[in-house]
């Protein structure tokens, strides 16, 4: 240090800043290994405690009757992710087994802390659990949630809600799909599946009656997938009265009855050529003999994908068989109807899906 004494300041300025930049950066490093440290003792505590809840929460037969030890705090993390993992499988029911624990180690009391006071994840996984737990008592805890900005937590609430109360949670869950574009249409349809049509189709159906051409065809989507014979008579109405293309295409694409393929011919002279060619694809997938003449006549259409559906929707009828194709390409005037089947005939060769 009296090496310093009377030299130039500056100097002295940049000895003592790096000794501070030293010292921050041994700082920081000390600061990192530790929680490196707490960070694997955290992950070794709840792996453990995977390891130990999954032999109480997977009993095996004979075994679920057996005395359930206590949850501690450190170990609930684990137990959390062992219980929404155990009721997956089960598609929103649970077990008598899975109760007991649940009601032997206080769990609902520790996820409504964990709604009232835990982050994003504590409270999604709390959701998520408090839903297999299906407890009426606990509905209007996580009701709000379904309100939550966030797409995920909302989701999850509606979901937790349709497996503890579906009747009451059906009223709440519906206007959610028509108001929320930001849900994810695979989680909505798989909770819809979940909850079983007998309780969903009543309220959907209204409510794709009600909705505006944006919103109907997500609804009629939805419908469809759990309840064809609901929608079916909304397809029908749609198909003979709607203009708004985009519906009209949806309707086709879920449409499974051959009734009401009277409403389909039509559109394949529908002025827009992408009606034309989903006309000509739910032909091909429900149409009956006759049929084929129809779809010959497009071959000759403007659009190239036009003629291409209208190929393909040939080749997948059941009644039309390879020589028959063939024998429609000999037959035909136009050189674009001959190259479009050529075309899709190829591709069976080769092995090329559709």
């Amino acid at each position: 240090m009296e090496s310093l004494i009377g030299t130039d300041p500056k100097i002295v300025f940049a000895f003592w800043l790096g000794v501070a930049v030293a010292a921050m950066t041994l700082l920081m490093l000390v600061v990192i290994i530790v929680m490196r440290q707490v960070v694997l003792h955290r992950e070794r505590v709840h792996a453990r405690a995977v390891a130990f809840w999954s032999t109480i929460l997977v009993a095996e037969p004979g075994f679920e009757t057996g005395p359930v030890p206590p949850l501690p705090n450190r170990d609930l993390s684990g137990f959390l992710q062992v219980w929404n993992e155990v009721h997956e499988p089960l598609h929103g029911a649970t077990t008598a087994h899975l109760g007991r624990v649940a009601r032997e180690v206080g769990l609902e009391q520790r996820l409504y802390r964990h709604l009232g006071h835990g982050g994003f994840h504590a409270q999604l996984v709390a959701i998520i659990a408090l839903g297999h737990i299906q407890n009426s008592e606990s509905f209007h805890r996580v009701e709000h949630f379904i309100d939550d900005k966030n797409p995920i937590v909302s989701l999850c609430a509606a979901r937790a809600l349709m497996q503890i109360d579906p009747k009451r949670a059906v009223s709440k869950f519906v206007p959610q799909i028509v108001r929320r574009g930001d849900w994810s249409q695979g989680s909505v349809a798989s909770i819809l599946h979940e909850v079983g049509a007998d309780q969903v189709t009543r309220e959907l159906s209204e409510a794709t009656l009600q909705a505006n051409a944006q919103i109907a065809p997500r609804l009629i989507r939805f419908l469809a997938s759990v309840s064809p014979e609901a929608a079916a008579p909304i397809i029908r109405n749609t198909l003979l009265s709607s203009k708004d293309e985009r519906l009209i295409s949806t309707c086709l694409q879920v449409m499974t009855h051959r009734d009401d393929l009277d409403c389909v011919r039509p559109l394949l002279a529908h002025p827009r050529w992408h009606v034309r060619m989903q006309a000509a694809v739910t032909l091909g997938r429900l149409g009956v003999p006759g049929d084929e003449q129809r779809l010959i006549a497009i071959l000759s259409d403007e659009q190239w994908w036009v003629r291409y559906r209208a190929a393909q929707a040939l080749r997948n009828l059941s009644f039309i068989s390879v020589d028959d194709m063939l024998r429609i390409q000999q037959a035909q005037a136009d050189g674009y109807a001959r190259d479009i089947i050529r075309h899709v005939l190829a591709e069976q060769t080769m092995g090329v899906a559709a």
